[in-house]
């Protein structure tokens, strides 16, 4: 059954497939690229790669291109960090249970810890035992 974290995603998701679309039908309409063409300089510049073997001719091509990077990568990139949040929370318990570990010995070992930090630690250690 889906969390609310992944039904969080589904409005973002959408969005981005909208921004993608109409980017698509933009270029394709604005600049005379094939479909093809659009969508490729679509993905390039969502990924922020930006190969440079496509840019915009025309005056309103390269405002599409400037909204296209202010919304798409942005959008893009908040769906990016998103999922890997969700994937996160993902992980088997045992393996949180580890991390969790892992985190509590790095905080003991620099000594970034309070003494009532330090008594959950050590009691939740004697727990995984």
């Amino acid at each position: 059954m889906p969390s609310s974290h992944d039904k969080s995603m589904t409005i973002p998701l959408i969005i981005l497939g909208f921004i993608y679309v109409v980017s698509v039908l933009f270029f394709h309409v604005v600049e005379g690229w094939n479909f093809l063409d659009a969508a490729y300089y679509t993905t390039v510049t969502l990924a922020t790669v930006g190969y440079g073997d496509f840019t915009p001719k025309t005056n309103l091509g390269k405002l599409g291109a400037m909204v296209l990077i202010f919304t798409g990568v942005s959008t893009a990139l908040y769906v990016i960090t998103h999922f890997n949040a969700i994937r996160e929370r993902a992980i088997d318990p045992h393996v949180q249970r580890r991390l969790e570990m892992l985190r509590n010995l790095t905080a003991l070992q620099t000594g970034d810890v309070r003494h009532d930090q330090m008594k959950r630690i050590k009691d939740k250690m004697s727990e995984g035992k």
